[in-house]
């Protein structure tokens, strides 16, 4: 029990307590230092030990990209409204869309010449094929079911009975019927009202009339039937992903098959493509950084350049060695406490560099 004082120089109560909280972590850190001093080859052994062991639960790592899992907050209101909503309301549909503006810019998109690639194109969407675990796919497989899709509908006509939107419905999606059309302009404005045209035309001019005169860019839009399942922590639908990839990005990045159209296209899987894209990109600087670190400790670290007892570039090296280990540790006992790796957890290599470089210098 702390009694007052009327001595300067004695300590305060709260300063007792601190002085021996001071004291034992002083004495543990002594001790622990005395031994890794005294038994350095010990030390290391225990050291790799126990961060091979703990590295071992980067085998339950458990990724999670899901914007409603990362973005919104659990066991709120906001997330029990979402998940009521979805519920009732469950994503349908994968979304593709493509935009054909005139080569060169501005130049008028609803000409013959350009609609006739524009319809080019679409055909070979829709006979494109890809294959998924042995067995083939087209548009028309895998598309959402709706009607309406063509001008004059034909139930045997399977991109009649696709949802497609786009002002090639006017001519059902054929070529020779596009072709035999001598008038474009006419043809067109049979597509709905002004607003409906506005819908899928960039950049659309009429006349007093409110009838079609001329367009920038021409919006096709494809609709596929969404058959995501949640994979370790990822919606993933990987006979649609597989199509994407091989016949509508395949397709729509092929400009030059297109002289006369300028083409910009969104897929649903787009997204996932450029975020891996830059993930891997990130492993380089990864790379760098440690080589970037070796150096400076190499420059700073130690008493001699030379290999040997007290090399700078030893200490450097066991430096970015403990570094990387810690980093792999500290992965695996999260994996094994049930936490989830997001997309954000991608710096973290970084910020464990730049510690564990502070660390050293430190220690």
């Amino acid at each position: 029990m702390c009694s007052k004082s009327t001595m300067a120089s004695t300590p305060s109560c709260v300063e007792s307590v601190g002085n021996k909280v001071d004291e034992s972590i002083v004495s543990i850190f002594l001790k622990l230092g005395r031994f890794c001093s005294y038994r350095p080859k010990t030390t290391i052994a225990l050291a790799l030990t126990i961060a091979v062991a703990c590295a071992g639960g980067i085998a339950k790592l458990t990724t999670e990209n899901r914007p409603d899992k990362l973005w919104v907050p659990q066991n709120t209101e906001a997330e029990k409204e979402q998940d009521a909503f979805l519920s009732y309301f469950p994503p349908t549909s994968r979304f593709e869309n493509v935009i054909a503006s005139g080569n060169p810019d501005g130049s008028n998109v609803v000409s013959k010449e350009r609609l006739v690639e524009a319809m080019e194109m679409h055909g070979a969407i829709e006979s494109g094929k890809s294959i998924y675990e042995g067995k083939e796919y087209t548009l028309t497989d895998l598309c959402t079911p709706a009607g309406g899709t063509c001008a004059s509908y034909d139930p045997t006509d399977a991109i009649c009975n696709c949802l497609v939107v786009s002002v090639l419905k006017m001519w059902n999606y054929d070529l020779s019927t596009l072709q035999a059309d001598e008038d474009i302009l006419a043809t067109l404005n049979n597509y709905g009202t002004k607003e409906d045209l506005e819908g899928v035309l960039g950049g659309a001019e009429f006349d007093s009339d409110d009838q079609l005169v001329s367009a920038e860019a021409i919006s096709i839009s494809y609709f596929l039937e969404d058959r995501s399942e949640v994979e370790n922590g990822n919606l993933a639908d990987p006979v649609s992903e597989q199509w994407e990839q091989d016949v509508f990005l395949a397709t729509v990045q092929k400009k030059d098959d297109y002289p006369s159209l300028s083409l910009a296209y969104l897929s649903s899987r787009s997204f996932s493509d450029e975020f891996g894209g830059e993930i891997t990109g990130d492993l380089i600087y990864v790379n760098v950084s440690y080589l970037v670190a070796l150096i400076f400790l190499g420059a700073t670290l130690g008493s001699k350049f030379c290999c040997g007892r007290g090399s700078r570039w030893a200490m450097a090296l066991s430096t970015l060695v403990m570094i990387a280990l810690a980093t792999v540790a500290g992965f695996g006992v999260a994996s094994l406490a049930g936490l989830l790796y997001g997309p954000v957890h991608s710096v973290l290599p970084f910020v464990l560099l730049g510690i564990g470089v502070d660390d050293a210098f430190v220690i």
